[in-house]
């Protein structure tokens, strides 16, 4: 079983890129990465997953999957969309329920101008 606390959440959205593109190059330039630093990401994928994931393709340009690479595209895929999901999530501010406090700095003359018209206007 892999460890995850060891593996950078990094190297599994270039695994993503790696396995749609099969190409180390456009990878990168999708990731906006330089091909080096992709291909070291890629060794270090093969050697978390102990599998080379991606071989040269026979024509000579790009790569093939491998079988376990093929096994992981979807469920990584969807694994990346719910992790994207949950980092964008904002939940909605209702300022007429919300019970946290607020402090505001501001200089006497702004208190004294402002302070009084924003106390009226807040619920008691």
């Amino acid at each position: 079983m892999i460890d995850l606390r060891g593996i950078d959440l990094n190297l599994l959205v270039s695994l993503d890129a790696l396995l749609a593109e099969s190409n180390v190059t456009r990878a990168a330039e999708r990731l906006h990465l330089t091909q080096p630093a992709v291909s070291t990401q890629l060794a270090r994928l093969r050697q978390i997953f102990g599998d080379p994931l991606l071989l040269p393709a026979e024509t000579g340009r790009g790569m093939t999957r491998t079988a376990r690479a093929l096994e992981l595209m979807t469920p990584l895929h969807a694994a990346l969309k719910n992790l994207e999901a949950v980092v964008r999530h904002q939940s909605a501010f209702d300022p007429l329920s919300n019970t946290r406090r607020f402090a505001i700095a501001a200089h006497d003359n702004a208190t004294a101008v402002l302070g009084m018209r924003l106390m009226e206007r807040l619920p008691a």
